[in-house]
């Protein structure tokens, strides 16, 4: 599938406009808003798998131990997936937001040949090719944004953004992290049972691609 600037200027069609690309804009910040709310639901469905999980352990059923760690995981691939996406739908979206501003501020004066050196520079910039790799570099894709519009620093306010790592666990640490919790649970310290139930949690978040 094309990539969202190539969608918009390689249609086929008449030039684009800044309002082409505000248009655009919307519907990435839709696009991560629903991105978002499939995120929350995956917090929420891994605390339900957890709490499902330790009512197993205690009861020493190891097939169903076993399935609601493969529905933990399946979980886990689900919210990483929908990382990706969202995270590709904020960086669009911080192109385009400052795509279509300098677009419109060069429209505004009626300079179609500044215009048209615009949008060979975003068609140049490459953006859909940085977004598309397996592994997003965000700061390459910056790169290529910031040095497409490097003639008009004067209109816009370049941001960077940083990548949040997460740590990942596998099956054999993270039972016995259960086991510690179930522990502290009988044993009466809820709240460190507590503590290392977050810090479980924290780490089967997936790490941003």
């Amino acid at each position: 599938m094309p990539g969202i600037f190539e969608q918009i200027f390689n249609r086929g069609e008449k030039p684009a406009t800044s309002h082409d690309l505000k248009i655009a804009l919307r519907g990435c910040e839709r696009g991560r808003k629903r991105k978002q709310q499939e995120m929350r639901r995956g917090a929420a469905k891994a605390n339900i798998l957890i709490q499902n999980l330790k009512a197993a352990r205690k009861t020493n059923n190891k097939e169903e131990v076993d399935y609601l760690w493969e529905e933990l995981q399946q979980n886990k691939l689900d919210i990483s997936l929908t990382k990706r996406e969202s995270k590709i739908l904020r960086l669009e979206a911080m192109a385009l937001k400052r795509y279509s501003r300098a677009l419109e501020r060069l429209e505004k004066t009626g300079n179609k040949a500044r215009v048209e050196d615009l949008i060979q520079r975003i068609k140049n910039a490459g953006l859909d090719d940085a977004l598309g790799r397996q592994q997003i570099e965000e700061d390459d894709y910056l790169d290529r944004l910031n040095q497409s519009l490097d003639e008009m620093k004067d209109t816009l306010e370049f941001e960077s953004g940083s990548l949040e790592e997460t740590d990942s666990t596998d099956k054999t640490d993270f039972l016995q992290s259960l086991d510690e919790i179930i522990a502290a649970e009988e044993s009466g310290h809820k709240e460190l049972a507590t503590e290392r139930q977050e810090k479980l949690k924290s780490k089967l978040e997936p790490s941003e691609s």
